[in-house]
């Protein structure tokens, strides 16, 4: 469905509450492209009551949205929902072995004191759960705009089943490649790098980044990403791509374990998987040039990588940064905040900032340096692998972007 469908919300006035998540569920759909028919948009003083509810034989999509009150409501025929359900329950009627038009959702109570009886033989959509609800939303969009929640593969070849070669499989990213692996091994597998130095070979015909330990010169972390050749990594990374959107992603792997706003553009979704760490660089602002065909809260780049990576570094400190503005608990500082010299509630944690690449630092482990934009407050972070396994941050010092320019 390329067009915009009309849709009409069939609901009960519970109470304010929920009034308000069916207000936030009609501005979701509108700002999706669907144009909904709304008693919170339609009706005003003086509107026709009975006209507005006939809006729904010229709907494209009926959502039901199903409580205890609703069902009351329904069954007996009381107030708009009642008049509203006998509309619905006569065109339903027509269609009940096709029906694609009427779309049930719970949202609160169960099938038995929230769907009326004609109903329950359906399915519905399960929406109780707020901390479901961008995947359960994800589902119903794709339902209004009749898009299949899993679309159907192109029909392949028969396989020639006297070939000895294995039927081909999806890659992921530890198909193309795996951590642990030696920088001989890495070069077997993608060849010659187009970009190295001590820590990080690129490769663009690949759009991979592949980031070695300095200690064993292995691979400890890798970036998937479009690089400026134009070509980006094709696969999956721990179930994601690249350009998928945050709804998506966050309809796989849940919600971050934490935030960071790195720069004027850019979001990431932080998350620890099996001891590993997965950062997700989502758009949240319009990009540079490099970027400009990606959609704003789609993802531009996913690093995966062990917790003492070299690439772990700027999520430590950008998630550490939301920590500090959030007044939250400090997760990777070594020693309990009192103990740093640096006032943690400084005004200056809510400006805008920019962070530096890491760099080995001689005291072991490495140096990332944070520009407070606003004040010129440089903050530098010496993040230790703490027994070559995990990164703390040992110390925190301050500068003045003025007193490096005297």
């Amino acid at each position: 469905m390329n067009h915009n469908p009309k849709i009409f919300i069939h609901y009960s006035w519970d109470n304010e509450l929920h009034k308000i998540w069916t207000l936030y569920l009609a501005n979701r759909l509108s700002s999706d492209g669907v144009d909904v028919i709304f008693d919170q948009y339609d009706l005003k003083l003086g509107s026709n009551n009975n006209y507005f509810m006939e809006q729904i034989s010229k709907a494209s999509k009926v959502l039901l949205i199903m409580t205890p009150d609703y069902k009351i409501k329904a069954d007996n025929r009381i107030s708009g929902v009642g008049y509203e359900y006998q509309i619905i329950s006569t065109e339903f009627a027509k269609t009940i072995s096709t029906n694609t038009k009427f779309l049930p959702i719970l949202r609160a109570g169960d099938i038995e004191s929230s769907i009326p009886t004609f109903l329950q033989s359906f399915l519905y959509l399960d929406v109780r759960a707020d901390g479901e609800f961008e995947r359960k939303y994800i589902e119903l969009l794709k339902n209004i705009y009749d898009e299949p929640l899993n679309p159907k593969p192109p029909l392949g070849k028969k396989p020639n089943f006297t070939d000895a070669k294995p039927i081909s499989k999806i890659k992921t990213m530890t198909d193309v490649l795996g951590l642990g692996l030696s920088r001989a091994q890495v070069h077997k597998i993608l060849g010659k790098p187009d970009t190295k130095d001590a820590l990080i070979e690129t490769y663009w015909s690949h759009g991979l980044e592949v980031i070695y330990n300095k200690h064993w010169d292995k691979v400890d972390g890798v970036l998937a990403k479009r690089q400026p050749s134009g070509i980006s990594f094709d696969y999956e990374v721990n179930g994601i791509f690249l350009e998928e959107s945050f709804a998506e992603i966050k309809a796989k792997l849940g919600n971050p374990l934490n935030w960071g706003l790195p720069n004027p553009f850019t979001s990431y979704a932080f998350y620890k998987i099996d001891n590993k760490f997965l950062t997700i660089a989502l758009w949240r602002a319009t990009p540079d040039k490099e970027y400009a065909d990606f959609k704003m809260g789609t993802a531009y780049a996913i690093a995966y990588c062990e917790e003492h990576s070299a690439i772990a570094c700027e999520p430590i400190i950008a998630a550490t940064i939301e920590e500090i503005r959030a007044r939250k608990n400090l997760t990777y500082l070594e020693r309990k905040p009192q103990d740093y010299e640096i006032d943690f509630k400084a005004d200056f944690f809510n400006e805008e900032y920019m962070i530096s690449p890491p760099y080995p630092f001689l005291g072991g482990g490495y140096m990332i340096t944070v520009l407070f934009q606003e004040s010129g407050t440089l903050v530098d972070f010496w993040l230790y692998d703490l027994m070559w396994s995990y990164l703390v941050i040992r110390m925190i010092g301050l500068r003045n972007i003025n007193e490096i320019e005297k």
